[in-house]
């Protein structure tokens, strides 16, 4: 009796969390991000795959924030610009903005091959960004699934920032010209 007691519990138990489980899309920068399902599958809106939400664990910064860490920290973080070279080099085509000083330029398309380059970093703290916020979150999921453990992604990217008047964007953000 008491062996059937336990199996009841233990199968109650597992129904129960099975029901519990949030999903959210794969982060891609949009208000999707956002939306809690209820079951896996694929986001309506943007047709990522749903993960479950407990496995998002980077934090988003608004941009003051994020440039107060590098303040704050100027030795114990790795600013990751996860933008193409061309883009953070201010070659590109299209708008580039500038950069953060002493940032690492990996592509979010190469992030994954490259990861063995960034273990050293594994404890520090690691603040990505990109232009808009769309590949950034991705890449911050990227890290934390790579044993990173202090990741922060600036939401909105540099395409949102105002650095004329800003004392700490105009210490640490190089804007091209």
């Amino acid at each position: 009796m008491k062996t059937i007691l336990i199996l009841v519990f233990c199968a109650a138990y597992v129904i129960v969390s099975a029901q519990a489980k949030e999903y959210v899309c794969t982060p891609c920068g949009s208000a999707c991000d956002k939306t809690v399902h209820t079951k896996p599958g694929a986001c309506p809106t943007c047709h990522m795959k749903l993960v479950e939400k407990a496995a998002i664990l980077f934090e988003n910064l608004t941009t003051d924030a994020f440039c107060k860490r590098i303040t704050e920290n100027p030795n114990g973080v790795l600013i990751l610009d996860v933008r193409t070279k061309s883009e953070f080099e201010g070659t590109s085509l299209r708008t580039t903005y500038g950069y953060f000083k002493n940032a690492l330029n990996i592509n979010v398309e190469d992030l994954e091959a490259r990861m063995g380059e960034l273990t050293k970093y594994k404890d520090k703290e690691v603040l990505v960004y990109c232009s808009q916020s769309i590949r950034s979150p991705r890449a911050a999921m990227m890290l934390t699934q790579n044993g990173f453990q202090t990741v922060k992604n600036m939401s909105g990217g540099v395409s949102t920032l105002r650095v004329d008047g800003n004392e700490c964007l105009m210490r640490n953000f190089v804007v091209h010209k």
